[in-house]
C-alpha cells in the first residue's frame, strides 16, 4: 500500500514538473509578439490660435480654414485649437498673452502693437500717397525680412508670421471738403494714432473716439470728421450724417493685420514645420486681400452712392501736407532711433519701395 501511495505522489511531482515548464515557455513567445507589434502612432503637434472676433464673420470664417490647410501640409502631424470671440484673452491682453505663452498663434492688428518701436513701420505717413493694399503688403512683407522689426518682436518673444496692408484710411467730413492744410484749422477731427498727430500739426483739434462713436460725433457737432476705412464709414452709416471724404492717395496710415506666434514655440519647430505654419497663415492672408480688395471698390461705390462726393486729392495737394507727416514720421524715426533701432533705414526702405512702385 505505501508503494502505491509513494507511486502516486511521484506520479504527481512529474505532472507539476511538467505544467510549471509549460508556463516558462509561454512568457517569451508571448514577449515575441509583443516585440514585433508597431509602435503607436506620434500625437500631433497642437498649436492654440486666438482672436478677438467671432468666426461667423468673413474674416473669422476665413481664419477657420488654418486648422485644414496646416493638417494637410504637415500630413496631419500638426493641427490648431483655435479660440474667437476672446475666448482666451481680451484684444487689448493678446500682444501679452502670446509673448507669455497663453496662445502660441493669434490676430494682432498694428494698432496693437505700440510699444513695439519698429511697428511704426506700419503707421507712416505718406507723403505721397499711399498704394494699392497689395503692393502695401508686398512692402510690408519685405520689411519684415529687411529690417530690424522681427529684433524688436523677439523681445517681446514674438516672432511675426506674416503681415498684410489693410484699406488706408480716408477722411471724411460733415460740413467742408478739405483740401488744403488751411480747412482743418479749427475743426475737431475724430482720429486716433499717427492720424491724431497729424491733423493736430496740421491745426485741428484731434478727438479720441470708437468707430461706434463716430456717427454721433458727426451728428451733434462734437467732431467736423473723422478718419477710418470705407468699411467702417459703410458700416456705422456715417453717409446720413458726412458730405464729403477726402482720398489721401490709397490712405494716410496704412495700418496691417499681423498673425504673431510665440517665439518659444516657433524656435521648439523643425525648420519644416516652421514652414508648414507661415505657409498656413501666409495663405490665410492672401485669402482676406482678395476679398478685401473686392470690398474696398464696392464700399467706395456705396458711399458715392449715398451722396457723399469724393475728392481725391492731386499731387501738388498732398504736397501741401507732406510737411506735416514728415514732422510726425520724424518723431517715431527719432524715439525708435534713441531706443537703439535702425528706425532710418526702416522708414527708407519702406518709402523707397514705394517710390520704385510708383514708377
Amino acid at each position: 500500500m505505501k508503494k502505491v501511495i509513494a507511486l502516486i505522489l511521484a506520479l504527481a511531482m512529474v505532472f507539476a514538473l511538467a505544467a510549471c515548464g509549460g508556463s516558462t515557455s509561454a512568457a517569451p513567445a508571448a514577449e515575441a509578439k509583443t516585440d514585433g507589434a508597431a509602435a503607436p502612432a506620434a500625437e500631433p503637434v497642437v498649436l492654440t490660435f486666438a482672436a478677438h472676433f467671432s468666426n461667423t464673420i468673413k474674416l473669422g470664417e476665413t481664419i477657420s480654414k488654418a486648422k485644414e490647410i496646416l493638417e494637410e501640409k504637415s500630413g496631419g502631424t500638426m493641427t490648431l485649437d483655435m479660440y474667437f470671440n476672446e475666448a482666451l484673452m481680451k484684444q487689448s491682453d493678446t500682444f501679452v498673452g502670446v509673448g507669455q505663452g497663453i496662445a502660441d498663434i493669434a490676430y494682432i492688428p498694428s494698432q496693437n502693437l505700440s510699444d513695439v518701436d519698429m511697428a511704426g513701420i506700419f503707421k507712416i505717413l505718406y507723403t505721397t500717397g499711399a498704394l494699392d493694399t497689395y503692393t502695401m503688403t508686398d512692402i510690408y512683407r519685405g520689411a519684415l525680412e529687411n529690417t530690424q522689426l522681427q529684433d524688436n518682436l523677439a523681445d517681446f518673444n514674438l516672432h511675426c508670421l506674416v503681415a498684410r496692408a489693410l484699406g488706408g484710411k480716408q477722411l471724411c467730413t460733415s460740413k467742408v471738403q478739405v483740401k488744403t492744410p488751411d480747412d482743418l484749422k479749427g475743426m475737431n477731427i475724430g482720429a486716433n494714432g499717427n492720424d491724431s498727430y497729424f491733423f493736430s500739426e496740421c491745426g485741428a483739434g484731434a478727438v479720441a473716439l470708437s468707430n461706434a462713436d463716430y456717427y454721433t460725433g458727426l451728428s451733434n457737432g462734437l467732431v467736423g470728421g473723422i478718419t477710418n476705412h470705407y468699411v467702417s464709414i459703410v458700416t456705422y452709416n456715417l453717409s446720413e450724417v458726412a458730405k464729403y471724404i477726402t482720398e489721401f492717395g490709397s490712405g494716410l496710415e496704412v495700418a496691417a493685420e499681423t498673425y504673431m506666434m510665440n517665439l518659444d514655440t516657433w524656435n521648439s519647430l523643425t525648420e519644416e514645420q516652421q514652414k508648414w505654419v507661415t505657409e498656413t497663415f501666409t495663405e490665410i492672408s492672401d485669402m482676406m486681400q482678395e476679398s478685401d480688395a473686392a470690398d474696398l471698390v464696392a464700399d467706395r461705390q456705396l458711399c458715392i452712392d449715398s451722396g457723399i462726393e469724393v475728392y481725391t486729392l492731386t499731387d501738388d495737394e498732398l504736397a501741401a501736407f507732406a510737411p506735416y507727416m514728415e514732422k510726425v514720421n520724424n518723431d517715431w524715426i527719432k524715439k525708435a532711433s534713441d531706443d537703439g533701432w535702425d528706425a532710418q533705414g526702416a522708414y527708407d526702405y519702406v518709402m523707397n519701395a514705394v517710390i520704385a512702385a510708383k514708377g
